[in-house]
């Protein structure tokens, strides 16, 4: 009888091996691609301003606030709140990593606004391609399963090239076939008398 349940269990043990590698296959294939403005810079109804990549996303906005201040002689008190974020855009919705960010107030619009742009220019470089490298400290935040997402590559190592798929194979025949010359038509020509 013991012998009978052990080789079940190996039987068993097997299909959930094979059941399991096909469980993180599918984790793998269903996380969707990043959404980013490709470097662009978009700016949306509420004021907020958003560049970002497969990689970065830096998030900054300046709103106005103004207050009565009964007790000064100028009666409206303005003030702009600036707010600044560069966080990790990976594909994964739980995965929110702050790299750096900070709110300030000015009593200056023209202050505000300079501070914004120099974070804006310090933190350009990050905004230069669409996929630069994931640090190897967080490419945790872009793998599944213990592979790395398509598209994504670890800094200091070699982009991996991907296997032949099934779209190249069919873009690489029609550029071979578009490379050869067609076959001379036949044209009919008419008899001569």
């Amino acid at each position: 009888m013991y012998e009978i349940l052990q080789s079940g269990m190996k039987v068993w043990e097997k299909d959930a091996i094979e059941t399991r590698r096909l469980q993180l296959a599918l984790n793998y294939l269903e996380i969707a691609p990043v959404q980013h403005t490709g470097n662009q810079w978009v700016k949306d109804d509420k004021g907020n301003r958003t560049i970002s990549n497969m990689v970065y996303k830096m998030i900054c906005s300046i709103t106005e606030n103004t207050r009565w201040n009964l007790w000064s002689s100028n009666a409206l008190n303005k003030r702009w709140h600036v707010e600044w974020q560069v966080i990790f855009n990976t594909p994964k919705p739980h995965h929110y990593i702050v790299i750096a960010g900070k709110e300030r107030k000015y009593s200056d619009q023209y202050d505000a606004e300079n501070y914004l742009n120099g974070r804006i220019r310090a933190f350009a470089k990050y905004f230069q391609e669409i996929s630069p490298p994931v640090p190897k400290e967080y490419e945790y935040a872009f793998s599944e399963s213990g592979r790395l997402l398509p598209g994504y590559h670890v800094e200091g190592e070699e982009p991996k090239q991907d296997k032949d798929s099934v779209l190249g194979k069919l873009s690489e025949a029609k550029s071979q076939q578009k490379a050869t010359p067609a076959n001379p038509s036949k044209k009919k020509t008419e008899p001569e008398i």
